[in-house]
Parts: structure tokens; C-alpha cells; sequence
């Protein structure tokens, strides 16, 4: 599904571009004349600033589930917590008799829905044509939930898995788009546009938590970070100091399809949709990931903030 929806956008783009420039060739001279005049006067900088929503692939949140295969996993956790886990467990189910471990993910990880905040600048060649860079800031918060599973006496009636544990990971992405935009001329305010370009994206990771929980009781249990933050910890052992820090830089193409509400000359009003096909910096989940983003921006022209004549 999401592969077709990057080919309907890349389909779009092509489409609209050639209709476009179809359109211009066969305008008569006395109109190429005056376009001539408009491209001259419309050439210059926007300033670009931005805010909305940003929708996270749930192939990379895979990466906070706490999976055995991943660099950071709830192995860690469970050697050297287990007996702070044991314990806490066993004085909420006093039915567990032994033998507490990790029982894999329950596959339901995934990103909230984050807000994204984006500066950038753009630079217009004519009054159609312009080429924009864009830089955009997102935290992101994964959730999902893994099984725990113990020994109970012979004969009794609970299942030997307790669901609903549940796991959180923070992330910090930065997004940089290198991009060349198509705005469609129009006798009204309403002027569409499209975007596509190169992407380059650095992904931090902040913080991964596992939260044991009474689901009856809606209680916490236990929390503890499952993060190695410094390479070959041992806890109650003293560390070399080295700090390990988990992310890393990546790469993908990114497309925008919007309306320009444009108020005046100075400034206008863009909402619009926010595509983006990338590699993320994330060991283990370094595939293709489709995310997405809905946006306003309030782009001015830097003429606003010179004196005019």
C-alpha cells in the first residue's frame, strides 16, 4: 500500500509538471512577454516556518520492542534487574512460584503521533519555479507491550503469561529536505503547489523503559531503562566512562502537496501534506519507511522586512 502511494505521488508530480508545461507552450508571445516581467519581479527568498503533525512508520518503532535481535533488548534487563523484578512481580502474584522471564513482543509497537516544528528558506528562479530547504524537529514516542512468563504450582488455573507489560522509547529525529517546488499560477489566492527532493535524517535515541504493570489494579509495578548507555556496563561496577550513544545519521526522498492561500505579496498561508520515503539511522531497521506529516507554514517574502518605495 504505501509503495503505491509513493508511486501515485511521484505519478502526480510528473503529471502536473507536464500539464504545466504543456500549458506554457502555448501561450502566445505577447504572454511570454508578460511573464517574462512577472518572473523578474516575483525572483527572491521566502522564509518559511512551520508547524503540524508527524505520523512515524511502525517499522521503526520495532526497534524499542525490546526483541532479543535488537542492539538494545530486555536481555539486559532481566540479567542483571532479575531479582528486583522477581520480587516485585511475585508481591503483586503471589501464585507465581519461579522461573520469571522475558516472553517476546506482542507486535503492537508503534509511534504517537508527534508534533514537528520546521524552518527553512526558499529561493524563487520565477514566479512558478523555486528550490527550498527545510529543516524539521520531531520527538518521537514509541509504545507497544511484551509477555512475561513464570512457573505456577501444578494445577493452578492462571495461564503462566502476564500481557500488558509495557514498553516506552523517546527519539529525537531531524529532518533536512533539499527540495524544488512548482507553484501553479492562478487569478485566485488558492494557488496549489508541489515539492520533491533528497532527504538527509539523525535520529537520537533518548530513552527505551520497560513498565511491569498490574492491569487489574491499574498499577505500576516496577519501571527500569533497558538502554546500555555506556558499552559492557555491568551495574555496581565501576564504568570506564564511556558513553554510548544510540542513532545515527540516514537518507530518503520526500514529496509535499499543498494549497498557497496567498493573502498579498508579503505573506501567505500554506497547509499541506508531507511525505517521505528514508533510511534512518536505527541498527537493525535500516530498510525504506514510509512517514508521514500534515503541516501549516507561514511563508513571507523578503521583501516584507526591506523598506519599500
Amino acid at each position: 500500500m504505501k509503495k503505491i502511494i509513493l508511486c501515485l505521488v511521484v505519478f502526480l508530480s510528473v503529471g502536473l509538471c507536464s500539464f504545466a508545461q504543456s500549458r506554457n507552450n502555448t501561450q502566445s508571445s505577447g504572454d511570454k512577454k508578460d511573464e517574462q516581467n512577472d518572473n523578474i519581479k516575483d525572483k527572491g527568498f521566502d522564509i518559511i516556518f512551520a508547524g503540524g503533525c508527524y505520523f512515524g512508520s511502525k517499522y521503526n518503532a520495532q526497534y524499542y520492542n525490546g526483541d532479543y535481535n535488537n542492539e538494545n533488548n530486555l536481555n539486559y534487563l532481566f540479567q542483571w534487574y532479575y531479582r528486583d523484578i522477581d520480587e516485585k512481580i511475585k508481591s503483586y502474584y503471589p501464585y507465581i512460584s519461579d522461573s520469571i522471564h522475558y516472553g517476546g513482543p506482542l507486535g503492537n509497537m508503534k509511534y504517537r503521533v508527534a508534533v514537528m516544528i520546521s524552518l527553512g528558506v526558499r529561493y524563487k528562479f520565477t514566479k512558478n519555479w523555486s528550490i527550498q530547504l527545510m529543516y524539521s524537529f520531531a520527538r518521537l514516542k514509541a509504545s507497544g507491550q511484551f509477555r512475561l512468563l513464570y512457573e505456577a504450582p501444578p494445577g493452578n488455573y492462571h495461564t503462566g503469561m502476564l500481557d500488558n507489560q509495557y514498553i516506552l522509547g523517546k527519539e529525537d529525529r531531524s529532518l533536512i529536505d533539499l527540495s524544488a517546488c512548482y507553484l501553479f499560477s492562478t487569478k485566485s489566492i488558492v494557488k496549489p503547489f508541489i515539492e520533491w527532493g533528497l532527504q538527509f535524517n539523525f535520529v537520537r535515541v533518548k530513552s527505551m523503559d520497560a513498565i511491569f504493570y498490574d492491569e487489574d489494579k491499574k498499577t505500576e509495578i516496577y519501571s527500569q531503562s533497558f538502554i546500555n548507555d555506556r558499552q559492557d556496563h555491568t551495574p555496581g561496577v565501576q564504568s570506564d566512562g564511556t558513553i554510548v550513544k544510540y542513532g545515527g545519521p540516514g537518507f530518503g526522498f520526500s514529496a509535499s502537496v499543498g494549497i498557497k492561500l496567498a493573502f498579498n505579496k508579503y505573506i501567505s498561508l500554506d497547509p499541506c501534506f508531507y511525505f517521505n520515503a528514508g533510511k534512518f539511522g536505527l541498527e537493525g531497521y535500516k530498510d525504506f519507511s514510509y512517514n508521514f506529516g500534515v503541516l501549516v507554514r507561514i511563508v513571507m517574502n523578503d521583501s516584507m522586512f526591506s523598506k519599500q518605495k
